[in-house]
């Protein structure tokens, strides 16, 4: 009678995890769906910003950012990790903070004079369990709602640096596909647009001879921190997709192993309720 009762209490316990799991599931689905739907705008604005920072800078060749292109100073280094605010999302985190280590490894960075910024909380506990750097700020919330007032104060850290960044790096996830999220590092500063294959666009083509009042060099001076900024809200946009994508994996295998065990662990309360039933009728005739 223990064992039934144990097995009993054990199938509620399965279902009510397979309830919450199927449930995040559908969560991670709807948000994810939800936010598929704003990638094209975000990834035009950005393309769009580029282009026209671009064009200017092609007008006026001479001009220099201290903060975008730093000359020759000691190293200043400031590195953004961009982590999940919750876990079950699998291995998400694990191949982020691998790559992180693998990439300072190849690349011997002074991971311990460098300055730091989190995203999320589980990034915020591998810096400091791991020790690393100065913490310069740790952001644990990075949701749909708080991306843009995020890329704002990360931007705002980088252009009003009290000591101009000898290099900015962005360690973050991104969705190659729904199935599939990799780690990728992404340097902000010096600040490099790689948009040569874009300039042979017909949206490119079609941008006319520019006349504006304020000095083109102020101009590219506000420009620059727009980049700057959608770079950014992409980084975390993509790092947001890839994170539903991968908490939907993850759910989607919990929710499948717990129908499994729940099947087997019934399939057992079975047996041993017939079997138990068995030995009482057994008893019961030969008492006759």
């Amino acid at each position: 009678m223990v064992q039934l009762v144990q097995l009993r209490n054990r199938i509620k316990a399965i279902e009510t995890i397979k309830k919450i799991t199927h449930a995040m599931r559908l969560i991670s689905m709807s948000t994810h769906s939800r936010l598929k739907h704003q990638e094209q705008p975000l990834y035009h604005y950005k393309q769009t910003i580029s282009q026209l920072f671009n064009k200017i800078q092609k007008l006026t060749p001479e001009w220099q950012n201290q903060i975008l292109s730093p000359k020759a100073q000691e190293p200043n280094e400031l590195i953004i990790l961009i982590g999940s605010s919750k876990g079950l999302c699998g291995s998400f985190n694990t191949m982020l903070f691998h790559h992180f280590e693998l990439y300072a490894n190849e690349n011997n960075l002074d991971l311990k004079h460098a300055k730091i910024i989190t995203i999320g909380k589980r990034a915020q506990n591998y810096i400091t369990e791991h020790k690393i750097g100065a913490v310069v700020t740790s952001l644990e919330e990075l949701t749909a709602a708080t991306l843009t007032p995020l890329s704002y104060k990360l931007t705002d850290s980088i252009i009003n640096a009290t000591k101009p960044f000898s290099s900015v790096l962005v360690f973050s996830n991104f969705l190659k596909t729904f199935f599939v999220q990799k780690p990728q590092t992404t340097a902000l500063i010096p600040f490099k647009q790689l948009l040569a294959k874009d300039d042979s666009s017909p949206s490119s083509q079609s941008f006319d001879e520019y006349r504006w009042e304020q000095n083109p060099e102020d101009i590219l001076n506000v420009l620059v921190a727009q980049c700057i900024d959608a770079n950014i809200q992409h980084l975390l946009f993509q790092s947001l997709l890839a994170e539903h994508a991968a908490r939907f994996l993850s759910m989607d295998n919990s929710t499948r192993n717990a129908q499994s065990l729940l099947d087997k662990t019934k399939l057992d309360y079975n047996k041993l309720r017939q079997s138990k039933i068995t030995k009482e009728l057994a008893e019961l005739v030969g008492s006759f």
